[in-house]
């Protein structure tokens, strides 16, 4: 997506060129510096540090909640073998990680996986991961599975509903931490108040040479932050659900 945007300004400068060659001067110095800018990792680093949180060891209650978002399953070329992606892994290990400090304080804590067949594989998300965690020594009887939802929102309506018939003193809200600001407005929305905990942290690559990397890290970055004014925009125009009030689950 930033590449394609700085692709059409560069356009647009030319074209600009020939009637109004001042503000096609402009133009071009000013998608130049952005181009430079984002891909030596100035704006994506400024932009990551703020839109991720740090993960801070819950003080386990009687009850409690892990939710953990699906980021995607793939299937693995000419085989019917299907494996979660990459951004997942870290998601399912301190999935993993928060369950077992769970278990060793002696509190009940369930693990509710979240994700449908977002990448139509034939296999929801949560199915997938549910596997690996149960590898991993994750009790059986403490999974619930949410197998409907094919985007965040989609995840904390869905999930919101299993809490409710739960009656859990607390949740725990597994994602990565790039998602976990968008993911968490979303769960209030719907009377969730969960205790972040990003599983992996990301950082740009700052240097003086334009790097890919770079580029890829700002069109995620993008892709949060259009999720987030998305999100108020559907609520200004009334077409996000009611949401609920807080507490109230």
């Amino acid at each position: 997506m930033t590449i394609l945007i700085i692709f059409l300004l560069f356009v647009m400068a030319y074209l600009l060129f020939f009637k109004y060659k001042k503000t096609s001067i402009f133009v071009f110095i000013l998608t130049l510096s952005g181009f430079f800018i984002i891909g030596c990792g100035i704006l994506p680093a400024v932009l990551l540090k703020k839109l991720q949180l740090h993960s801070v060891q819950p003080q386990w209650k009687e009850r409690n909640a892990i939710v953990l978002l699906g980021s995607g399953a793939v299937k693995l070329p000419d085989s019917h073998i299907i494996k979660p992606t990459v951004l997942a892994y870290s998601r399912i290990f301190e999935t993993t990680r928060l369950y077992l400090s769970c278990k060793e304080s002696g509190k009940k804590c369930n693990v509710i996986i979240s994700g449908g067949d977002a990448l139509a594989t034939g296999v929801p998300e949560a199915v997938v991961y549910k596997k690996l965690l149960l590898d991993v020594g994750v009790n059986a009887a403490d999974i619930q599975l949410e197998t409907r939802s094919m985007n965040t929102y989609k995840n904390a309506e869905f999930t919101s509903a299993i809490i409710r018939e739960d009656q859990v003193n607390q949740i725990i809200l597994v994602t990565s931490g790039l998602h976990i600001k968008r993911a968490l407005l979303y769960f209030s929305h719907f009377g969730v108040q969960a205790i972040p905990a990003p599983a992996d942290y990301i950082a740009a690559f700052v240097s003086f040479i334009p790097s890919s990397y770079n580029f890829t890290l700002m069109d995620m970055v993008l892709h949060e932050q259009m999720g987030i004014l998305r999100f108020h925009i559907y609520n200004y125009l009334g077409w996000n659900v009611k949401p609920v009030a807080p507490g109230s689950l």
